[in-house]
């Protein structure tokens, strides 16, 4: 049923575009294989045969960026099997977590692409699931699992990152990407003539959610980066961009940080990027400033001011929740920016007081909670931290809300998101985000990347003193004066807010730990640096 549904809407999607361009994959800036729907739908089919044994259960699905992960995903709808997109380890990898997905998840199979099957095997070590290499089939062939206790209408479960914990997974259903899907047509203008650009890793809620599955089901097309492209030269994302007429395409605040910083005014010399209407930053705090900053860097270009907006999100929310163009674009009091809110985003957004868990009113903060039916089912065999998060009422309200641990406050007719609720410092009484702390103390400091930094106090257990680690931008240039440097972070975060900055450590560019989408993990970084890491705690310019 739910899953006859989205199978009809995959095979509508297909055939409306039969003979016309639905999927391209672009590597280094050049086309290496556009597809049609009609093509799309035939290597669907062919993985949807392969997959029917597992029909009910589970498949993790371990693959790069290209056209085996996207024929297998929607393989998996037509087949009614429940896909997990999980990212290939690195080489040489000790994570644990696809360890834990698949303890977790007791997939029937765990696919991936020729190649990497010793080494996954090696990885997941005795007891695992299978481990079966998918070129144009599988070998051997995939045979009946096993399926956990879940919802059977659950097409797809998306891992979070884990900036605060564990990752979890959440349970989504068919109606629940329908849903978000068509939340993001009606908020963005998103149709059948979307061109979308995506280098947003597919196991990740922005690229899957975001930027495959949205356009293809509004009837338009995208093309496929790698996000190993994006890494090694933001440049390429603009020049397909400007190849492709693309008008929708997004990311992180850091990919709007590295053009700015990576991709100098003479290197814009050729590109046509007034095509672009839709450039979405979302996924952390923006920084101030930085999407004004980024749409005057590419002027020259032909990109518009009023085409750069922030949005709002998350995995549990299936991506999307709050953001669209609109409005006059100044920033707010503290220099951050807001997502402009519609009628319908609006009812669905409520901010709770986080000491009486009453709804308060405008321009007060609280937690963010969500409400409307693009609401996963929960976690994956976490009963607990569903009934934390999920199926939560509101007064006066009607439905479901899920508490989404975010800070924020609506004014003016945006949604302003200040942080984490877990990633907060105290101080005299004030519970204060800790990415409000790491932006202001490296204002100023061109030599430091506020959005590669992590505060956290020093003492989980003693308010008032805190530690921040912060990424240089490039880590061949110190910062200069070191000592007065921090003196003056100190001095600033301590009129601010009564909090002192008792340890500040600049360390080399990417020593911080990450989420698999890029984010700092706070807490990892804190339970680090008290255990004595060198990293963070030695070193020139420590």
């Amino acid at each position: 049923m739910k899953h006859m549904s989205l199978e009809r809407q995959v095979r509508d999607a297909c055939e409306a575009r039969a003979d016309k361009e639905i999927v391209v994959f672009s590597s280094r800036g050049a086309t290496q294989r556009v597809m049609t729907g009609r093509e799309l739908l035939a290597a669907a089919e062919s993985a949807a045969r392969q997959l029917e044994p597992a029909r009910g259960c589970c498949v993790v699905l371990v693959f790069p960026a290209g056209e085996p992960f996207i024929s297998l995903l929607l393989g998996c709808f037509l087949a009614g099997v429940t896909a997990i997109p999980v990212a290939p380890p690195r080489r040489g990898s000790i994570s644990t977590r696809l360890a834990h997905i698949c303890a977790e998840a007791r997939p029937a199979a765990v696919l991936c692409q020729q190649g990497l099957e010793e080494g996954l095997r090696t990885l997941l070590g005795a007891g695992a699931p299978p481990v079966l290499a998918w070129a144009t089939g599988l070998e051997p062939p995939i045979t009946k699992g096993f399926r956990p206790d879940m919802p059977q209408d659950t097409v797809l479960i998306q891992y979070t990152s884990g900036s605060t914990m564990t990752p979890k997974g959440v349970l989504i259903s068919a109606d629940n990407i329908l849903a978000n899907c068509n939340a993001v047509q009606r908020a963005w203008g998103l149709d059948a003539a979307a061109r979308i650009v995506n280098w947003m890793p597919h196991y990740h809620d922005m690229g899957l959610i975001g930027g495959i599955l949205c356009p293809f089901f509004a009837g338009g097309m995208s093309v496929q980066m790698s996000p190993f492209d994006f890494i090694r030269s933001p440049r390429l994302w603009l020049d397909v961009i400007s190849q492709w007429k693309a008008n929708f395409s997004g990311g992180p605040t850091f990919a709007f940080a590295d053009v700015i910083r990576k991709v100098p005014q003479e290197a814009l010399a050729g590109l046509d990027l007034s095509s672009w209407s839709r450039a979405y930053c979302g996924a952390e705090p923006i920084p101030p400033g930085l999407l004004e900053v980024f749409a005057s860097h590419l002027a020259a270009a032909g990109l518009r001011r009023d085409a750069v907006f922030a949005c709002y999100g998350m995995a549990e929310i299936t991506l999307f929740a709050a953001g669209t163009r609109g409005g006059p674009h100044d920033a707010g009091t503290d220099g951050a920016q807001g997502c402009w809110l519609t009628d319908e985003m609006r009812q669905q957004i409520v901010i709770i007081d986080t000491e009486t868990g009453e709804p308060v009113k405008d321009g007060q903060p609280g937690e963010i909670w969500l409400g409307g039916p693009s609401q996963g089912s929960g976690y994956l065999a976490s009963p607990d931290l569903t009934a934390e998060s999920f199926g939560h009422t509101v007064p006066g309200q009607e439905g479901k809300f899920l508490r989404t641990g975010d800070i924020g406050r609506i004014r003016d007719g945006r949604l302003w998101i200040s942080g984490r609720l877990k990633d907060v410092l105290f101080a005299h009484g004030l519970t204060i985000p800790a990415a409000e702390v790491e932006t202001l103390a490296c204002k100023g400091v061109p030599e430091l990347n506020a959005m590669a930094a992590a505060a956290f106090m020093r003492d989980e257990n003693l308010p008032g003193e805190a530690v921040l680690l912060v990424e240089l931008v490039d880590s061949r240039v110190p910062v200069p004066s070191p000592e007065e440097t921090r003196n003056r972070m100190r001095s600033t975060v301590l009129g601010e807010w009564g909090l002192e900055l008792c340890e500040i450590h600049f360390v080399d560019r990417g020593q911080l730990p990450r989420t698999t989408s890029g984010k700092v993990r706070r807490s990892h970084a804190a339970a680090l640096f008290r255990t004595g890491n060198e990293a963070f705690s030695t070193g020139e310019q420590g």
